[in-house]
Formats: C-alpha cells, sequence, structure tokens
C-alpha cells in the first residue's frame, strides 16, 4: 500500500488539529474543482486529531499537477493562509 503524502508544515494555528505548526489530522482533503482549501480546517477551541502528522487523504482540485486521479501523489505538502484562507501551498497548476 502506497504512503499518503505527509503534511510537512501547517500554518493555520487556529486549527483544531494544528499542534506546534504540525498537522495532526489523520488526513486531510484538499479543494474543491478550482480552489486547493484544506477542507479539513476546523477552527474550535479543543484540540485533536492522532499523535502522527497528518497525512493528505484526497485532493479534489483537477488542474494540480500532483493530483492523479484525485490523489496527492506530492511527497509532502505545506498548508498555510492564502488571503485569509487555508489553502495547500504545494499546489502547482498542471
Amino acid at each position: 500500500m502506497e504512503l499518503l503524502p505527509i503534511i510537512t508544515t501547517c500554518e493555520a494555528d487556529a486549527c483544531a488539529y494544528n499542534r506546534d505548526r504540525t498537522c495532526h489530522a489523520g488526513a486531510i482533503t484538499v479543494g474543491d474543482t478550482v480552489r486547493p482549501h484544506c477542507d479539513t480546517f476546523v477552527e474550535v477551541e479543543a484540540k485533536g486529531g492522532t499523535t502522527r502528522p497528518g497525512r493528505v487523504g484526497a485532493c479534489k482540485v483537477a488542474g494540480c499537477r500532483h493530483n492523479h486521479a484525485l490523489e496527492c501523489r506530492a511527497e509532502g505538502i505545506t498548508v498555510g493562509y492564502v488571503k485569509n484562507e487555508v489553502d495547500c501551498l504545494t499546489y502547482e497548476p498542471a
């Protein structure tokens, strides 16, 4: 089984899955069909997730060069802010 790409850094400090700039969601979903939003971002007071760094479970951004059949094939991704939105910063147009 192929390993899902790791989230190497997450700048979204307000996210419930973020601890010390590390995502701890089991697997995130990225995007809609156009923008690479982190669909898993959730802003609540409680912290949650796993003990291990998060991974990318699915990517819905058809126009990203790392997207192959809705799966991210980047070695790892960075999540951060673009115009006050939490996005995948590793996104590259196809």
